[in-house]
């Protein structure tokens, strides 16, 4: 899983290209935390280029939002393909990111 980090207006952008699945959560999960600390008061996650999330991913997802909401901040969903759009709107997490 690749992750790219854009700042635009005060905003973080990240930009997730890869599965997210078993293999790579733990390293994204990390990823996030260190992000978590950071200034951005709204992390902004385009999953245009996930192929495929698993209940690890989705896993992550849901602690990022759970950090963002205890530090005071907002993570949203600004694009994602539409297999993922899928899977997290049959699960019925998609309301947490918007």
């Amino acid at each position: 899983m690749n992750i790219r980090e854009e700042v635009k207006d005060g905003e973080l952008y990240l930009s997730f290209d890869g599965s997210f699945d078993e293999t790579s959560s733990p390293d994204v999960e990390d990823a996030l935390e260190g992000i978590m600390a950071g200034e951005a008061n709204t992390i902004n996650f385009d999953l245009s280029k996930v192929r495929y999330i698993s209940s690890a991913g989705i896993r992550v997802l849901i602690v990022a939002h759970k950090r963002a909401v205890k530090s005071g901040k907002k993570v949203r969903i600004m694009k994602m393909s539409e297999k993922v759009n899928d899977i997290l709107g049959t699960v019925g997490i998609l309301p947490l990111f918007s």
